[in-house]
């Protein structure tokens, strides 16, 4: 090193060419270029604009809860559906709670009748022929003997009103139109299964209804008998009358088939026959017929 220092020239040269090395080099292509980045650049910010002014457009959408000719404000760039062509049908009223069930309507009750027994038919037993005898009923017709039943109805022959012979119930009711049947039998079935005695009663009920199909029905509840026989008789007593009449009552309709109960006409305080009111504890003294006759004037509903 120190030898270099004799020569300075020698020195400054190689220095020089150490230098200047680099920029040969590039000028060669042996170097990369290397370029300076640019200085960066200043950008101003954006002036502030305006949002575009609202514009009035008429509400169209069917799904808004909206009069029609409401108006909303929305910017330019909304998108708007076209009104339809055809005008939207009117909502309907709008229910806060569900409609109310229509009340069944009751059937109209059929005009009471002046006089229940003109065209009127009565069936039953002894008893019925005691009130055809004896309460002065003379504009209906009597199909009534004495031990008839609901076993025997159908096969009982029976003389009615003008006719000179004797026929069945099935061609008394096929041959003549009655507006109104009295229907009184059971004492005669109370040696029975009461059950059986009150289903067959249903099936007569209902032949009738087949025959007579515009006529009225009224099934007449069973007399009592007086106290006396009744806690005397295991079989002919007010218990086992009143559990028949309680079935039977079931087939009325409140339509075409009533139940009628002359029995309070006729009862005393113990629900029995009144003794004064009856010859045999049974059966009516022919002149207390006519209260009988009375009743069902003022109770024929039809």
């Amino acid at each position: 090193m120190k030898k270099l220092l004799h020569y300075p020239f020698l020195c400054l040269l190689v220095l020089t060419a150490m230098m200047a090395a680099p920029f040969l080099w590039q000028e060669m292509g042996l170097l990369p270029d290397f370029e300076t980045p640019p200085p960066p650049v200043e950008v101003s910010p954006p002036e502030a604009v305006d949002p575009p002014p609202a514009q009035e457009v008429i509400v169209v959408d069917p799904a808004l809860d909206l009069p029609p000719d409401t108006t909303v404000m929305v910017p330019d760039n909304t998108v708007v559906d076209p009104a339809p062509q055809q005008p939207l049908p009117s909502p309907g009223p709008i229910r806060d709670q569900p409609p109310e069930e229509e009340e069944a309507q009751e059937p109209p009750v059929p005009p009471k009748p002046e006089n229940p027994f003109e065209g009127a038919l009565f069936i039953g037993d002894s008893r019925t022929v005691g009130i055809g005898k004896y309460a002065g009923i003379t504009e209906a017709d009597f199909f009534a003997t004495t031990g008839m039943s609901v076993y025997s109805i159908f096969d009982e022959k029976v003389k009615v009103g003008d006719r000179t012979e004797k026929c069945t119930l099935e061609t008394l009711l096929g041959e003549a139109q009655y507006d109104r049947i009295y229907l009184m039998l059971g004492i005669n079935e109370l040696g029975y299964n009461l059950d059986r005695t009150a289903e067959t009663y249903g099936t007569v009920v209902a032949r009738l209804r087949e025959l007579q199909p515009e006529a009225y029905v009224y099934i007449q509840a069973n007399l009592h008998v007086t106290k006396k026989k009744s806690d005397s008789d295991k079989t002919y007593n007010n218990d086992r009358i009143n559990r028949l009449n309680e079935s039977i009552s079931a087939f009325a309709d409140g339509q075409q088939v009533y139940y009628l109960d002359v029995n309070p006409v006729y009862d005393d305080e113990n629900g029995a026959m009144t003794a004064n009111y009856t010859w045999d504890e049974i059966h009516l003294l022919a002149k207390h017929y006519a209260l009988w006759a009375d009743y069902l004037r003022e109770n024929t509903p039809a």
